[in-house]
Protein backbone atom coordinates (compact mmCIF):
# COMPACT_ATOMS: atom_id res chain seq x y z
CA UNK A 1 0.00 0.00 0.00
CA UNK A 2 1.70 3.27 -0.97
CA UNK A 3 1.67 6.22 1.23
CA UNK A 4 -0.94 8.03 -0.36
CA UNK A 5 -3.53 5.05 -0.03
CA UNK A 6 -1.81 4.67 3.63
CA UNK A 7 -3.00 8.86 3.86
CA UNK A 8 -6.50 7.91 2.34
CA UNK A 9 -7.39 5.45 4.81
CA UNK A 10 -6.23 7.75 7.88
CA UNK A 11 -8.44 10.84 6.27
CA UNK A 12 -11.57 8.28 6.28
CA UNK A 13 -11.25 8.28 10.06
CA UNK A 14 -11.21 11.62 10.83
CA UNK A 15 -13.16 13.72 13.13
CA UNK A 16 -12.62 17.24 14.27
CA UNK A 17 -13.75 20.97 14.63
CA UNK A 18 -15.28 21.61 11.50
CA UNK A 19 -13.59 24.90 10.57
CA UNK A 20 -10.07 22.70 11.18
CA UNK A 21 -11.05 20.03 8.26
CA UNK A 22 -9.14 21.90 5.31
CA UNK A 23 -5.94 21.90 7.93
CA UNK A 24 -6.30 18.11 9.20
CA UNK A 25 -6.14 16.99 6.09
CA UNK A 26 -3.04 18.92 4.84
CA UNK A 27 -1.35 17.59 7.92
CA UNK A 28 -2.47 14.45 7.34
CA UNK A 29 -1.28 14.11 4.11
CA UNK A 30 2.33 15.64 5.30
CA UNK A 31 2.63 13.34 7.87
CA UNK A 32 2.47 10.49 5.67
CA UNK A 33 4.91 11.64 3.05
CA UNK A 34 2.47 12.76 0.52
CA UNK A 35 3.00 16.69 -0.17
CA UNK A 36 4.24 19.95 2.57
CA UNK A 37 0.94 20.98 4.49
CA UNK A 38 1.63 24.19 2.61
CA UNK A 39 2.03 23.17 -1.02
CA UNK A 40 -1.82 21.30 -0.75
CA UNK A 41 -4.40 23.08 -1.50
CA UNK A 42 -8.10 22.08 0.15
CA UNK A 43 -10.86 23.93 -1.51
CA UNK A 44 -14.81 23.37 -0.86
CA UNK A 45 -16.55 22.22 -4.18
CA UNK A 46 -20.11 22.12 -3.97
CA UNK A 47 -19.98 20.20 -7.29
CA UNK A 48 -19.03 16.64 -5.47
CA UNK A 49 -21.71 17.23 -2.83
CA UNK A 50 -23.83 13.67 -2.13
CA UNK A 51 -26.10 13.03 0.63
CA UNK A 52 -26.08 15.94 2.99
CA UNK A 53 -22.25 15.60 3.02
CA UNK A 54 -20.10 18.74 1.75
CA UNK A 55 -17.33 18.30 -0.82
CA UNK A 56 -14.06 19.12 -0.39
CA UNK A 57 -11.44 18.98 -3.31
CA UNK A 58 -7.66 17.93 -2.22
CA UNK A 59 -5.19 19.01 -4.91
CA UNK A 60 -1.37 17.71 -4.42
CA UNK A 61 1.21 19.17 -6.45
CA UNK A 62 2.96 16.80 -8.00
CA UNK A 63 0.69 13.95 -8.76
CA UNK A 64 -1.80 14.03 -11.25
CA UNK A 65 -5.05 13.51 -9.39
CA UNK A 66 -7.11 15.33 -6.41
CA UNK A 67 -8.61 14.11 -3.69
CA UNK A 68 -12.18 14.41 -2.76
CA UNK A 69 -13.33 14.24 0.86
CA UNK A 70 -16.95 14.12 1.67
CA UNK A 71 -17.50 15.23 5.52
CA UNK A 72 -20.90 16.04 7.45
CA UNK A 73 -20.68 18.38 10.26
CA UNK A 74 -22.72 17.15 13.40
CA UNK A 75 -24.83 18.98 15.27
CA UNK A 76 -24.26 22.93 15.93
CA UNK A 77 -22.13 22.35 13.27
CA UNK A 78 -19.32 21.76 15.82
CA UNK A 79 -17.78 18.95 14.58
CA UNK A 80 -16.65 17.36 11.07
CA UNK A 81 -16.77 13.76 10.23
CA UNK A 82 -15.66 12.23 6.95
CA UNK A 83 -18.00 9.81 5.82
CA UNK A 84 -15.81 9.23 2.16
CA UNK A 85 -12.43 9.92 0.66
CA UNK A 86 -12.11 8.61 -3.26
CA UNK A 87 -9.41 9.51 -5.98
CA UNK A 88 -10.86 12.01 -8.22
CA UNK A 89 -8.64 11.51 -11.49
Amino acid sequence: MGRIDKAINRIKILECPTGDLENRVAGILEDYGVANRKKVNVNRDSYFDRDEAQAYRVEIPGENQSIVVLAKSGEEDYVAKVVDVYNKL
